[in-house]
């Protein structure tokens, strides 16, 4: 006889969104299973109480030999496991593999790999007529022949946190793509992330104004439930940040967002999408259309789940559990529930300093949530990539739209962090 139902939850480093899936799948009288790498710093668990169990291995990153270790002592507990998710990018294909052993509905290893691969992804929309962007690999003697390099753009063929991802003009000698690379690769609190030897992609660069789409696929039919604008985008070092997003999008007429829904859809379909949940990133250009930038197979980070959640009415966290578990009903949409707009912002830190002193400064307006993941006295990590150090979101649906542009601006200063010298 099958024992008490459970899931799985695979966690990087004890953070991967475990508390609000454990508050989920409690409701849904499932027990929690967690499975989680080894942390690199103190992090503050408050979920621990919710799990029935948390193993955490001796790496800085989880293996699929984690994976087999678990669910076969898991079994020997007479565990009635339902299924495994993560939030994490780099555990997505472990999700894949570890639903595949328990028979739970999810996309294949080989079809996480497609997505995630940046050079496959866009060969696969060329050849279906949905992309008119090359991509190459990066090799020195492409790059050294480009003649206007601020045409095109870098990126890890299989990356996260947007390391890596700048324009090649922003690169001076080719070589420094492997001191970036080596930088990555010890970078603990990213472990297992940029392994093997250094892949970069050289693509054609997209221009345009970026959205993301939050999607959600059931039998293959793709429902959009929020699309957010990003307002704010900077190159810092070798990194892209995406500091704030407003949703919907501001910069863009009903019928092109709608375009673009439609375009993601034709995307997803075509690049073999039958279930989950996803975060599409997507620019749009008058006169041009619209041009997938990646379609990531799993839960946008930041404040991207109680953004939609606000706007549209639906949990991302709990779709994609509803998803895993033969649960979900078909979805009408963007609008379906409150249609509410909301905009946040995301808050980084300066590489390898020291923080002296938080302090958050009260707007015109109160964010319905914020959160900061560091403390003061803490030194950031040395690093090339984003430091998260600070989310904030908002209700700005009674805002004038008149004071929006100044209400953005004044937010820069929400989270104000001094450095010690």
């Amino acid at each position: 006889m099958a024992g008490e139902p459970g899931f799985l939850i695979l966690s990087h480093q004890l953070m991967s969104m475990v508390g609000p899936l454990a508050t989920a799948l409690s409701r849904r009288g499932i027990k929690t299973y967690v499975l989680a790498s080894k942390p690199t710093r103190d992090v503050d668990s408050g979920w621990r109480s919710e799990v029935e169990t948390l193993y955490i291995t001796d790496a800085h990153a989880l293996h699929s030999s984690d994976i087999d270790l678990f669910l076969k002592e898991l079994s020997a507990a007479d565990v009635n496991l339902l299924g495994c998710v993560t939030v994490w990018d780099a555990y997505r294909e472990l999700m894949a593999y570890a639903n595949q052993q328990i028979g739970t509905a999810d996309l294949s290893e080989e079809g996480v790999r497609l997505l995630r691969d940046k050079l496959a992804m866009r060969e696969c929309l060329r050849e279906a007529g949905l992309s008119e962007v090359t991509a190459w690999p990066l090799e020195e003697d492409r790059y050294l022949s480009l003649q206007d390099r601020t045409r095109y753009f870098i990126k890890p063929r299989e990356g996260l946190a947007s390391l890596g991802a700048f324009r090649a003009d922003r690169l001076g000698e080719f070589g420094e793509l492997d001191t970036l690379w080596e930088g990555a690769q010890g970078d603990s609190a990213y472990a297992g992330v940029f392994t093997g030897r250094r892949s970069f992609i050289l693509e054609e660069f997209i221009d345009g104004i970026e959205c993301s789409f939050e999607v959600s696929v059931l039998e293959g039919e793709s429902t959009v439930h929020a699309v957010h604008e990003k307002i704010d985008l900077q190159q810092s070092g070798r990194t892209t940040l995406e500091n704030a997003c407003v949703c919907p999008p501001r910069s863009l007429d009903p019928g092109e967002v709608g375009a673009g829904i439609a375009y993601v859809r034709r995307c997803l379909r075509a690049l073999g999408v039958t279930t989950g949940v996803y975060h599409a990133e997507a620019r749009f250009q008058r006169g041009r259309g619209w041009e997938l930038v990646e379609a990531n197979p799993r839960i946008g980070g930041a404040c991207i789940v109680p953004s939609t959640r606000r706007h549209s009415g639906v949990d991302l966290l709990e779709r994609w559990l509803d998803l895993l578990l033969g649960q979900a009903a078909p979805s009408d949409g963007p609008g379906q529930s409150t249609d509410r707009s909301t905009f946040f912002r995301v808050f980084f830190g300066e590489p390898g300093r020291q923080i002296a002193r938080l302090d958050r400064r009260p707007g015109r307006i109160e964010a319905l949530e914020e959160k900061i993941f560091v403390k003061e006295g803490e030194h950031l990590p040395l690093v090339d990539r984003e430091i998260f150090i600070g989310q904030a979101l908002w209700d700005i649906t009674s805002l004038n739209p008149d004071v929006l542009e100044d209400f953005f601006h004044e937010t820069e200063s929400h989270l104000k962090v001094e450095y010690r010298p």
